[in-house]
């Protein structure tokens, strides 16, 4: 369990982004707007440990209300050391009394500006959710599936999830703050319909019920080679649009990420780094790892994702491809 970035966003907003100790109180960050240095002197300083046997740990606590807003303090590093080699004099009232201090003197001295920090906090709950929907963090294991073995698979909560994500990310309202973050998700939304509705023409149910595969649907009872051919050459087809739409999908995601470190949060999934797709095996038996990305040119576009006749042409064009033109009949 992490802190959400909403989480992040109200901390670090309320706190003005500065350091909790009034002898302190430097600025911990630059704005990401005005510099490309990602150098972060701030930490989120959990108020009771977030792991048992940290400083002021509490066995009791969920690990979720850990993580809340309610049980961190921003610091920078130097004195998140300093209070957590001291916690018999930093007692968890003592750190919940300097956050309340802290937060009114920022209020008073400097003022927030509460219409950004509302629409923050608001993109940063949207950011959470479709992590969380898009299955971010299981990203390289579910595409894998997807790409590999030449037969389309993938997890029936994976479907279900991003089901939900398309029709969830349709009904947002977008603060309209940052133009081009929302632009990057509705991307992401336009490729996921796409590739959900070529995914699903031949998927079904195989096993336990808890998988989706892509029927062979060259198999034929009766045995009939040129119709085999025919539809042997619809499946390759089939297979290799939706490898290219699955990378479509990799290449969206990492440009909502970029946006999101751009607008929101400049570390903003730093320690994970790019979103990283895994195809194979190979003749020779290799998974080969990759990360599909826009061009410059591509994520500059009003709408990098084209639509699906488009695509057909544009995807042999892209950074990785696996298959070219239209479908025939």
């Amino acid at each position: 369990m992490t802190v959400s970035l909403k989480t992040q966003k109200i901390l670090w907003g309320k706190a003005a982004a500065r350091c909790a100790m009034p002898e302190c109180r430097r600025q911990l960050v630059e704005d990401i707007s005005e510099t490309d240095d990602p150098t972060l002197v701030g930490e989120n300083c959990h108020i009771v440990a977030e792991k048992d046997g940290g400083p002021r740990s509490d066995p009791t606590m969920s690990v979720d209300a850990r993580n809340r807003y309610a049980n961190l303090v921003l610091l920078c590093n130097v004195d998140h050391k300093i209070i957590d080699d001291n916690e018999t004099v930093w007692t968890v009232d003592r750190l919940k009394a300097l956050k309340v201090e802290h937060e009114a003197w920022v209020e008073q001295s400097l003022g927030l500006d509460q219409a950004k920090m509302r629409d923050d906090t608001l993109y940063a709950d949207y950011v959470d959710e479709w992590v969380r929907l898009a299955h971010l963090d299981e990203w390289t294991a579910w595409s894998s599936w997807v790409l590999g073995s030449g037969q389309p698979r993938i997890w029936v909560k994976v479907d279900e999830d991003l089901t939900v994500l398309r029709r969830w990310l349709l009904g947002r309202i977008w603060p309209g703050r940052y133009a081009s973050l929302e632009r990057a998700f509705g991307n992401f939304g336009r490729v996921l319909q796409d590739f959900q509705g070529i995914l699903h023409d031949h998927l079904e149910p195989r096993g336990k019920g808890d998988e989706l595969f892509t029927r062979k649907f060259y198999q034929i009872e009766q045995w009939d080679p040129p119709l085999y051919a025919k539809l042997a050459a619809q499946y390759d087809f089939h297979v290799d649009i939706v490898s290219d739409l699955m990378l479509e999908l990799t290449r969206a995601a990492n440009l909502v990420c970029d946006e999101v470190r751009r607008h929101i949060a400049h570390n903003f999934r730093l320690v994970e780094g790019n979103v990283i797709v895994q195809r194979g095996p190979d003749m020779e038996l290799r998974w080969v790892e990759f990360v599909p990305r826009y061009s410059l040119e591509e994520a500059a576009a009003q709408t990098p994702y084209p639509g699906l006749p488009q695509f057909y042409d544009d995807r042999d064009d892209r950074d990785w491809a696996i298959g070219k033109g239209h479908p025939r009949t």
